[in-house]
C-alpha cells in the first residue's frame, strides 16, 4: 500500500486480501491502492501470487478473506462479467480466443452489435477495425483467430479490453509475445490511457518495462507483501533483491552485467556453447537436420542442422517464421516440400509419433494448450512422453511414474505439493519446468525449444538453463527457437530468419548483438 495524494480516493483499494487453496496459502493479507491515472507494477517470482491477485480483482477467483473497494465503495465480484461491468478489464498471460471465430467476433464478443435480433456484421467489422487501428496495428478483422500469430492474438486481447472503456486495466505479461516495435506502441497507448485517468496494474518479468511505465512498484514474495515504493526512488538492484530475498548479484560473475529486458538475465552464466567440454566431431552425422523445407504460407527453403552436443538458435522478430518452423519440425504443422533427418536417417513420415520414437522432444511456445494437460497431475504430465517405459504392456506402472516424477521435481526444483498435484495449479514458471522435464525423463536425444523461457522469472530460467546445459554436456542436441536475441546468442550457432527464410548463419564466436539486430526485418 502507498500513500494517496491529498484526500484523493483510490480508484481501487484492497484490504487484507488472502487466498488459500486447500492447505496452501497463496496470498496473505495484501493491501493495495491504485489512483486514477496511476500505474502500479507487481514484481515477484513465479509463484509469488501476482496472477492470483489479478484473478481476484478481475472476478475469476474469490478471496478467502479481505475486502475490495472501487472509488471507496465496497466491491464483491462473483464473475468476470460483474468485474467488467464495474470497469475492470483484464489481459491475462494466457491467450484466450475462440479459434473459429473472426477477429471482430472475438473482440466484440461481450457486446455484439445487433439490428433488432440479427447480428449487425457491418457495424461489427467497423467497430473492430476502429479498435485495432486505435492501437496502431493493421489486422484483417474478418480473418479467423486461429490464423493469427501469438503477437497478433495479444493485440486483439488488448483492443478487446480497451473497447470496454476500462477504468482499471489489469495487464499480466502483456508484452511476452510482442516484438520491440509493438511494445513501443503499447507503452505509448498506456501513457495515453493514464493521462485519461485509467488506473493500471502491470505484471512483467522485464523490469525495464516497469521502470518505463509504472509510478509505483509493489513487491510480492511467497504470497506476502514485501514493500511498495515510488519507482523513481527505488534502485533496480534493490527491487530485485527484495523480490528474491537474497543478493541477486551473487549468482552472477562479478564482471557480468544484467542484460537488457529481463530481470538479471542469466544468459551469460548459462552460455550453452560452454556446456560441451570437447568439441563435437566435425565429421559426425548431424543429430537432426532439415533440408529445403517450405510450407504453403510462410516458410521458404529452410535448411539447418545440429550435431550431437551442439546448440543452435533460430531467431528473428515475432512472425519471422521461427515458431512455424518449430511446429513443422515436430509434425504439428504441414509443409509442402523438404525433408527431415534424425541421426542421418530420413524420416518417411514427419508427425509427433515418429519424432518421439526417434528421440526428438518439443517444448512448444504455448505450454498451456500444447505442452501440458492442465487437469492432469504432475506425474501424468511427466510420463506422457515416456509411455514405452511407464506402460510397456499397456497399463501404467504408477509407482514407477511417481518415482520418475519425484526425481524430476527435485532436479528441476518444481515448487509444488507433490507429483499428485494438478499441473494447472502451478505457476507459469513451474509449469514450464514440467514441459521441459517430461522430455528429459523420456531420454530425448534432440530438444526443439520454442520460446523456452517466455514469461517466466529469473530463478525459473536459471533452473531450466542448468538442465539444458546438463543435457548438452551429456551429448544431447538443442535447437532454440526464440525471439529473444540475447537467448539466441547463448548457442553455438545462430540462424537468423526474416519473412520465413534463413537470411544469415553465424558462429557464436564470430558475431554479436548488433550484427544480429541489423539483419532483423
Amino acid at each position: 500500500m502507498h500513500e494517496s495524494s491529498g484526500t484523493q480516493v483510490a480508484a481501487l483499494s484492497l484490504r487484507g486480501i488472502s487466498k488459500k487453496y486447500s492447505d496452501v496459502q497463496v496470498l496473505t493479507n495484501i493491501d493495495l491502492d491504485i489512483l486514477a491515472g496511476e500505474a502500479v507494477g507487481l514484481l515477484g517470482q513465479n509463484g509469488a501470487g501476482k496472477s492470483t491477485l489479478i484473478k481476484i480483482i478481475s472476478g475469476v477467483e474469490n478471496p478467502s478473506q479481505g475486502l475490495m473497494f472501487l472509488d471507496g465503495a465496497p466491491a464483491d465480484f462473483h464473475s468476470t462479467h460483474e468485474a467488467q461491468n464495474a470497469g475492470i478489464a483484464t489481459i491475462h498471460q494466457e491467450i484466450i480466443l475462440v479459434p473459429q471465430m473472426s477477429v471482430a467476433e472475438n473482440l466484440c464478443l461481450s457486446n455484439l452489435p445487433h439490428k433488432g435480433a440479427v447480428l449487425d456484421r457491418r457495424a461489427l467489422f467497423k467497430e473492430a477495425q476502429q479498435a485495432i487501428t486505435a492501437l496502431g496495428f493493421d489486422l484483417d478483422v474478418r480473418a479467423p483467430a486461429d490464423q493469427l500469430t501469438a503477437a497478433q492474438k495479444q493485440v486483439v486481447l488488448i483492443a478487446k479490453a480497451l473497447r470496454q472503456k476500462a477504468r482499471i486495466l489489469l495487464l499480466d505479461e502483456p508484452t511476452a509475445t510482442l516484438p520491440a516495435p509493438d511494445v513501443t506502441k503499447l507503452f505509448a497507448l498506456l501513457r495515453k490511457l493514464k493521462k485519461e485517468g485509467t488506473g493500471i496494474i502491470y505484471i512483467s518479468h522485464r523490469i525495464d518495462e516497469m521502470y518505463e511505465i509504472c509510478d509505483h512498484i509493489m513487491v510480492l514474495r511467497d504470497g506476502k507483501h514485501v514493500m511498495t515504493e515510488r519507482t523513481a526512488s527505488l534502485p533496480r538492484q534493490e527491487a530485485v533483491r527484495k523480490m528474491l530475498g537474497t543478493d541477486p548479484v551473487s549468482s552472477l560473475e562479478p564482471t557480468q552485467e544484467p542484460s537488457r529486458g529481463s530481470l538479471l538475465e542469466p544468459s551469460r552464466k548459462w552460455n550453452f556453447a560452454q556446456a560441451t567440454r570437447e568439441r563435437f566431431p566435425e565429421g559426425a552425422h548431424p543429430a537432426f537436420e532439415v533440408r529445403n523445407l517450405t510450407d504453403p504460407e510462410l516458410l521458404d527453403d529452410v535448411t539447418l542442422r545440429v550435431r550431437p552436443g551442439e546448440s543452435i538458435a533460430v531467431t528473428g522478430l515475432v512472425g519471422s517464421g521461427q515458431s512455424e518452423l518449430a511446429a513443422c519440425l515436430f509434425g504439428d504443422r504441414k509443409f509442402s516440400s523438404g525433408h527431415v533427418y534424425v541421426d542421418g536417417k530420413r524420416l518417411r513420415t514427419v508427425n509427433p509419433r515418429a519424432l518421439i520414437a526417434a528421440g526428438v522432444g518439443w517444448v512448444p511456445d504455448d505450454r498451456k494448450t500444447q505442452g501440458l494437460v492442465l487437469n492432469m497431475d504432475l506425474g501424468e504430465n511427466f510420463s506422457m512422453a515416456n509411455l514405452r517405459r511407464i506402460a510397456p504392456h499397456g497399463w501404467v506402472q504408477r509407482k514407477l511414474e511417481k518415482r520418475i516424477a519425484d526425481e524430476a521435481i527435485k532436479t528441476l526444483k518444481v515448487k509444488c505439493q507433490g507429483s499428485g498435484q494438478q499441473v494447472g495449479r502451478l505457476s507459469g514458471g513451474n509449469q514450464q519446468k514440467v514441459v521441459v522435464g517430461k522430455w528429459l525423463t523420456a531420454d530425448a536425444k534432440v530438444l526443439l525449444l520454442s520460446e523456452p523461457t517466455r514469461g517466466i522469472d529469473v530463478a525459473a530460467r536459471e533452473d531450466i538453463y542448468k538442465e539444458i546445459n546438463a543435457f548438452l554436456a551429456a551429448g544431447g542436441s538443442v535447437i532454440v527457437f526464440s525471439s529473444e536475441i540475447e537467448e539466441a546468442l547463448m548457442c553455438h550457432r545462430i540462424y537468423v530468419m526474416g519473412r520465413g527464410a534463413v537470411v544469415a548463419e553465424f558462429d557464436q564466436h564470430d558475431t554479436d548483438l548488433n550484427q544480429v539486430m541489423s539483419l532483423l526485418r
